[in-house]
């Protein structure tokens, strides 16, 4: 069975290095991702994450400015592919892309689908607290993540656990479910289940503006609503001490602060203040910071923070300035 990757993002390396191990019954012809961009604080051109692992492994890989292009489908319909496995890839496909292999185009999706369509399923899946997810394999169609399934697999999602950790995990379980199907699919003897449009959510994509974090919220929101844009678009505060120029500050992880004395502070407040860590106060509680970040500094553990940060009872977090 031939078989085209398309992936450019982290989430598709396992299933990449999956297929390069050459398991049966799969014949990984080529790999595509998309083109180099401007990547890191100095803006040069660098590959894609997949990108660059192809490289490494040295398998052939082609970036075309668009993989629906009639030139590039050209390219393609030349190697016979029997299966294009698509993954984190990054750009809509069109009908005769999807159509070009004999046995059909799947995509690897991070979500028990039809919950959590589009670009961002595993952050919005922690926004909203979800205690499991998990990964899906389906046919793509020109619907938005809308094909008939053809598995699933789930895992609990740790409480503490960051979007970037959470995605990782998914991405190991993803390839686990592409390498547990390939012969099915190589068979024909896959099995697919319309999925249930009653039951769709989606998931729509971060946007850089949605991070500054709000304290009026309750201790486990705000703790989910911190892993869940770690590792982008990472959830800000300010810090206002005096006349000076408020600091951004990054949180990184929080937990629930144990239930403690009342306090009339206003939230956004630091509250308690120890060697090894502070609270925060919020909406009906505390949070307690386990990993800052001081803007353009290197990530810090509570404690280490406190050391060169001189934080009081009193000191307040809050939006920036108008």
């Amino acid at each position: 069975m031939k078989v085209v990757f398309l992936g450019s993002g982290p989430f598709a390396l396992p299933s990449l290095e999956a297929l390069a191990r050459g398991p049966a019954p799969a014949e990984l012809l080529r790999v595509v991702t998309r083109p180099e961009r401007p990547r890191g604080r100095g803006r040069k051109p660098a590959p894609t994450p997949v990108g660059a692992r192809a490289a490494e492994l040295g398998l052939p890989c082609d970036a075309p400015p668009t993989a629906n292009a009639p030139e590039y489908l050209d390219v393609l319909r030349s190697l016979g592919p029997d299966l294009l496995i698509v993954a984190d890839y990054g750009e809509i496909m069109r009908r005769p892309l999807l159509e070009l292999p004999r046995i059909g185009s799947f995509n690897l999706h991070a979500s028990l689908l039809p919950r959590y369509r589009g670009a961002a399923p595993v952050a919005r899946a922690i926004l909203d607290g979800e205690k499991t997810t998990g990964v899906t394999l389906f046919r793509i169609e020109r619907k938005l993540d809308a094909g008939p399934i053809v598995d699933a697999a789930r895992l609990d999602v740790d409480p503490l656990e960051t979007a970037g950790e959470l995605e990782a995990r998914l991405a190991r379980l993803a390839a686990e479910v592409l390498e547990k199907n390939l012969p099915a699919l190589a068979a024909g003897t896959f099995r697919e289940v319309p999925q249930d449009e009653g039951l769709v959510t989606i998931a729509e994509k971060l946007r850089k503006d949605m991070s500054v974090i709000r304290w009026d919220v309750e201790p486990e929101k705000l703790k989910d609503f911190v892993r869940a844009l770690n590792p982008w678009p990472l959830a800000a505060s300010f810090l206002r001490r005096g006349e000076g120029r408020p600091e951004r500050t990054l949180f990184l992880r929080v937990k629930p602060a144990r239930a403690g004395s009342a306090s009339d502070l206003p939230p956004g407040s630091v509250d308690e203040v120890r060697k090894d860590g502070f609270t925060v106060r919020c909406a009906g509680g505390a949070i307690e910071v386990l990993e800052i970040q001081r803007e353009g500094k290197a990530p810090l553990e509570a404690g280490a923070y406190l050391s060169g940060s001189r934080l009081k009872r009193g000191d307040l977090f809050g939006p920036p300035l108008a």
